[in-house]
């Protein structure tokens, strides 16, 4: 009983070594064909020191508050509310980006296109000239508040522009895109009651100083 069984234990293992040798065969011809494709340098990469990246990571990336101004003070208060401007002149916008942290960091990424009255692109920022803002966190939000102004030519034709404003997070692996129409139109036409009232209070401000 006892010369049987080796013997059947040899067989097995003799099957398996065949069968082992006829995969590894079937596998070299598959990548030999470039059926089955092999990456160069796999065996050189540290799997500890891989960061795998899902689709969609969690997080949170709005874009609040946008607002056109005539101007925005250092105290990054909107002077001025406007959605009409005169060409030729400077158009202020301000808004508030809220995002979620990522292992306690923030990082902003601006661009903006504008678009003319027949949707012809009129200025897209590239990634060299965007605006970078980062920052370190201890809570799991935060709200940011941007300043930004663009200058419009004379020799543009009234109308109405579009403003498309790319915020994005690189560190949530996400981006957001606010849309907002504005007015241009030749000097002086833009102004009524809203630009007597600002005089008043400049007139009202300077004889204040004068006592």
């Amino acid at each position: 009983m006892k010369m049987k069984k080796n013997g059947k234990v040899a067989i097995e293992l003799l099957v398996m070594l065949v069968t082992i040798v006829v995969t590894s065969a079937i596998i070299f011809m598959l990548v030999q064909a470039d059926v089955i494709k092999v990456k160069p340098g796999n065996a050189d990469i540290n799997v500890l020191n891989t960061e795998f990246i899902p689709m969609g990571r969690e997080g949170y990336l709005a874009v609040s508050n946008f607002k056109f101004c005539e101007f925005i003070d250092l105290g990054y208060n909107c002077i001025g509310e406007e959605d009409s401007f005169s060409l030729g002149s400077e158009v202020h916008f301000i808004f508030v980006v809220e995002s979620s942290t990522s292992n306690g960091d923030i990082k902003v990424v601006e661009n903006y296109r504008i678009k003319g009255p027949s949707g012809e692109l009129l200025l897209d920022v590239d990634e060299e000239n965007s605006f970078h803002f980062e920052i370190t966190s201890s809570e799991k939000k935060e709200s940011i508040t941007f300043k930004d102004f663009f200058v419009v030519g004379e020799e543009l034709p009234e109308g109405e522009y579009t403003l498309e404003l790319l915020i994005k997070n690189p560190f949530l692996n996400k981006k957001t895109t606010l849309i907002r129409k504005f007015n241009l139109n030749r000097a002086g036409e833009n102004f009524g009651e809203d630009f007597e009232l600002i005089e008043d209070e400049f007139v009202e401000e300077v004889d204040y100083f004068e006592e």
